[in-house]
């Protein structure tokens, strides 16, 4: 039976090892250039888009400042309730009033969107990779 744990063994180190490396690979991200329509329409139509994307921003900021004061609301009330329960110091010292609340706003969708106006309004997106570490 040891042979058989040992070669477990050396089978999750393998695979351990594996996902390890894989992890360490370079890491890239998307970006992106912007040829603006030649007419005059056409970038009429850019200012509509950019109108849409400030507006989209603006949602997704509002939505993560209320996720941030809705998380610090229930740290608020979750200490509070463990500050009541405690039976003793040693329980409250248990209780944390403080917490991770950093909801970030999500724009990509926003982004995405612009992409398409942009292109709709007769103006061209290219994407290219940049190398952000390991490379």
């Amino acid at each position: 039976m040891p042979i058989h744990s040992r070669a477990l063994q050396r089978l999750v180190f393998l695979a351990t090892l594996a996902i390890a490396l894989v992890a360490c690979g370079p890491s890239y991200r998307t970006e992106y250039s912007y040829m603006p329509p030649a007419d005059s329409a056409g970038k009429q139509c850019l200012n509509q888009c950019l109108s849409m994307r400030a507006m989209c921003r603006n949602q997704a900021e509002n939505r993560a400042a209320n996720a941030r004061a809705d998380c610090e609301r229930n740290a608020m009330i979750n200490y509070t309730a463990c500050m009541a329960t405690a039976k003793s110091d040693i329980e409250r010292s248990k209780c944390s009033s403080s917490s991770y609340c950093n909801q970030e706003a999500d724009t990509g969708q926003c982004e995405e969107e612009y992409r398409l106006c942009y292109e709709n309004c007769g103006g061209t997106v290219s994407s290219y990779q940049v190398c952000e570490y390991g490379c």
